[in-house]
């Protein structure tokens, strides 16, 4: 005769198998519903559905327990290990809402990494001292890529990035191109540097395949005056070690240097006519911001709202503007 097929079980979810630990571990119904905070008669209900769904006998009862059966001793030592990784989910579910697990990543435009970002990680880390932070400056034009693919859950930077129908981006606040110049340097005392004034000074300058070398670039032609980088550097703190030993004059991004021991020896002056530009936040727009990459980004906004040194001058920023186009805030 052939072999009889017998229907196969019937996967068990996480609350009968929930029950089928708890009956297990306390030996009666009314034990386990202790355990579990519910009556006797939902515990009973639960098992002979389990029992229904594995097409098996758990437990016998003797002298009024119940008796495991062998296949039911065998289950239950996979039991444990799974609900010690429910457990551990629930727990960092609870640390990651209340902000005292979890990890950020973060990249950012090199300008950035001096000053800007290194506050903004200190004041969040003060609200939330167990988040792991993975922070990375990056060129421009990484920023994006590293987004995309997974590596960071958010990007500031410089320049808004190429369009990308994965990514999204927005401006979340605003920062100044300044020039910087020795102590002891004659345009020390001046109220704000011209292009003009940069006529006849050694000029440090960012390279123009990047973003700051062609918003200054732009600026310095728009006076018509034929300057070029004498000394061509691709980040602030190249140009500040420079101008601290007295090479030269450079235009560096403000925020780059603000505030910084890189200053030492060194003054900041504004441009006249003042040369803004617009600070963005990049990420995925696949999934949305953690609840982490969200605290952070709301310490960061605080920060350059703080340290705006003319919060008025968002108004007069076009929304996007190009990565070629310089903007310009009137005179004060």
């Amino acid at each position: 005769m052939p072999a009889t097929l017998l229907t196969p079980p019937v996967p068990l979810n996480l609350r009968q198998i929930e029950v089928f630990h708890a009956i297990m571990i306390a030996g009666t119904l009314s034990g386990a519903a202790r355990m579990l905070c519910v009556s006797q008669p939902a515990v009973s209900r639960v098992l002979a559905t389990t029992e229904g769904r594995l097409r098996m006998l758990m437990f016998e009862r003797v002298r009024g327990r119940l008796q495991p059966t062998p296949e039911a001793r065998r289950l239950f030592s996979e039991v444990e290990s799974i609900l010690e990784g429910v457990r551990r989910f629930n727990a960092l579910a609870a640390d990651l809402v209340g902000g005292s697990q979890g990890e950020l990543s973060l990249v950012s435009s090199p300008s950035f990494s001096e000053w800007l970002i290194p506050v903004a990680i200190k004041r969040f880390r003060a609200r939330y001292p167990d988040v792991r932070i993975k922070y990375r400056p990056l060129p421009f034009d990484q920023l994006l890529p590293h987004v995309l693919l997974g590596h960071a859950d958010l990007a500031i930077s410089s320049m808004p990035p190429p369009a990308s129908a994965n990514a999204a981006s927005r401006a979340i606040g605003h920062s100044f191109i300044e020039c910087a110049v020795p102590e002891r340097h004659p345009l020390a005392q001046a109220e704000a540097i011209s292009a003009s004034d940069l006529v006849g000074q050694t000029f440090i300058g960012y390279g123009r395949d990047t973003p700051f070398g062609r918003l200054t670039a732009d600026f310095l032609a728009a006076s018509g005056l034929p300057l070029r980088a004498d000394v061509e550097i691709r980040s602030t703190p190249e140009a500040m070690a420079l101008v601290r030993e007295g090479v030269g004059v450079a235009l560096i991004e403000a925020f780059g240097a603000r505030r910084s021991v890189m200053t030492d020896g060194v003054v900041l002056k504004p441009l006249s006519p003042a040369l803004a530009h617009r600070i963005y936040l990049i990420h995925t727009n696949v999934s949305p911001l953690s609840a982490m990459a969200k605290e952070f980004l709301a310490v960061f906004k605080r920060l350059l709202k703080q340290e705006g040194r003319d919060s008025a001058l968002a108004l007069t920023l076009p929304e996007h503007p190009g990565e070629d186009a310089p903007v310009r805030a009137p005179r004060p």
